[in-house]
């Protein structure tokens, strides 16, 4: 049976599609889509590495934080509310606690 099998006689469908491009953006990544989240990676690998490049000045330890970053934002996306942070401002968050937490050690 389809939605519109199960509408009363006199009852119209109801579409709901005001959903913003954020909003579907963020619904995708929420719902871990892989190409939201590549999407992700691509608008803001660079401007993040480039904040954690400032914080570190260490190139193999920024890109091991930024890996980490990333890998903490798919985990935690499900919780990121776009209603209290930008979402450029919440990943610089993840990657400065990464940072001070100083646990990233790089091996040669």
């Amino acid at each position: 049976m389809s939605i519109i099998e199960g509408l009363q006689e006199n009852e119209k469908p109801v579409l709901n599609a005001w959903l913003t491009d954020d909003e579907l953006f963020f619904k995708k990544l929420k719902s871990h889509d892989l190409h939201a989240f590549k999407s992700l990676y691509k608008f803001y690998a660079s401007p993040l590495l480039g904040s954690i490049r400032r914080a570190v000045n260490d190139e193999k330890k920024s890109e091991l934080i930024l890996e980490k970053t990333f890998i903490e934002v798919w985990n935690t996306i499900s919780v990121f509310d776009e209603s209290k942070y930008k979402l450029f401002t919440w990943m610089n968050q993840i990657a400065r606690k990464l940072i001070s937490q100083n646990t990233i050690h790089v091996t040669s």
